[in-house]
């Protein structure tokens, strides 16, 4: 029996072994853990493991997961499950998976993470006596009683043997999604777009433990792998969920696009170009406008004259393509550019729009959103501006129920 702790000595772990999802609560338990284990100086200890699960998984997940662990610096491992990943899995067993039977946990994540805390253990070479494996899962009380109830820091005896043993480890256990979201937004590491797209939890795309909200936002982003579960749903004659077959999940997605639709949602392309912002907004830290590069000389801009002032929305950059930025970041801050992925939707802030004039070029070419309060400062969130710096973006205002959208990536601001 381990004694009742809160935090664990990472010290007297030969292996620690950190699962991540690419999601959120696995990127703050990535966090928490690496930060740990940089202050005991045990870092080059820390392995991140992501159970790849194929198409299913949401687009960029495999990459995010490694470029979270780069950030911080420590070895990243990517396996699969080798008999079959998950959707062949359901086909043979004729059945989905459940919250009773949770074959896709025990096979597509914990199976092959066994066989990595193997490897590494083996790489270790003789002790002399068994390696001691600290192995980190991203699970939170809040988000079910089943959760609620597991311990912090527990013997994991079906993983220990004669050449280890493995104790399982909570770090945020009783964390709240808002401290998850705050420690990411200190963390200055990328997160998942797809919870700028409405989504609430990452994993599969279509988990079968999600909420239908979750489940219906999803069939909306992802239609065609909607539509394959639903084919294979009618191929096994077994419901997606006892509650909730998949054939009523796209036709509630259906049904949503149809009254998001008619809610005047609008996505107003502003230009395309290299992200830019004058000098004068770093050092005033104002960070209110932005301007798109198009070229070598400093009239190849995007001309704003015709944008939508003193419309509402977010500013969104989306990812066309990427490239390194030279830029020293904003030293103050401890802020750095950081090289997102191509695809990924930035939000760069909330507001007003509003335009500014070049008075040497007599050209319209700055662009921002003005805040909803009266504060002088970070009128834009400046994570997601270095986030994007120097990177090939269409910028887009977002308007109706778009803009009414939880966004994680935004600064909160002083009351």
């Amino acid at each position: 029996m381990l004694a009742p702790t809160t935090t664990p000595d990472l010290a007297a772990y030969d292996v620690i072994l950190v699962n991540s999802s690419g999601g959120k609560d696995s990127q703050a338990m990535l966090d928490e853990v690496c930060t740990l284990a940089s202050t005991t100086g045990v870092l080059h200890r820390v392995t991140v493991l992501h159970c790849a699960l194929g198409h299913v998984e949401w687009p960029g997940t495999r990459e995010l997961a490694r470029t979270q662990a780069e950030h911080y610096g420590v070895r990243y491992e990517e396996r699969h499950r080798e008999q079959g990943l998950l959707l062949d899995q359901v086909r043979r067993r004729g059945r989905w998976p459940s919250s009773s039977a949770r074959y896709c946990t025990s096979d597509q994540k914990r199976g092959p993470a066994r066989k990595l805390i193997t490897q590494l253990v083996a790489e270790l070479g003789d002790l002399h006596r068994p390696a001691s494996v600290l192995n980190c899962l991203g699970l939170r009380a809040e988000e079910s009683r089943a959760r609620l109830m597991k311990a912090r820091l527990s013997r994991d005896e079906a993983t220990s043997s004669g050449r280890r043993t493995v104790d399982t480890w909570l770090p945020i256990h009783d964390w709240t999604e808002e401290q998850v979201w705050q420690r990411i937004r200190a963390s200055g590491a990328p997160y998942h777009p797809a919870y700028d797209q409405g989504m609430s939890r990452l994993s599969c795309s279509l988990c079968v433990l999600a909420s239908r909200a979750d489940l219906v936002r999803a069939a909306q982003l992802r239609p065609e792998l909607a539509a394959e579960y639903a084919e294979l749903e009618t191929q096994i004659q077994h419901r997606f969920r006892n509650d909730l077959s998949m054939a009523e999940i796209v036709t509630a997605a259906e049904q949503a696009a149809i009254v998001e639709s008619s809610k005047g949602m609008a996505t107003i392309e502003l230009g395309q170009g290299e992200l830019w912002w004058p000098r004068s907004e770093r050092q005033t830290d104002r960070y209110g406008t932005v301007f798109l590069v198009t070229g070598p000389e400093a009239v190849d801009c995007v001309s704003f004259e015709n944008a939508p002032v003193g419309q509402r929305g977010r500013l969104v950059a989306v990812v066309v393509e990427t490239r390194r930025s030279n830029h020293c970041g904003d030293l103050t801050r401890g802020l750095a550019p950081s090289t997102p992925m191509v695809g990924e939707e930035v939000t760069l802030g909330a507001g007003t729009l509003f335009t500014e004039t070049d008075r040497d070029l007599g050209r319209t070419n700055a662009v921002g959103l003005a805040p909803d309060d009266d504060r002088d400062t970070d009128w834009l969130d400046p994570r997601a501006l270095y986030r994007c710096h120097n990177q090939i973006v269409r910028l887009e205002l977002r308007t109706g129920s778009h803009f009414n959208r939880r966004v994680p990536g935004t600064r909160p601001h002083a009351a």
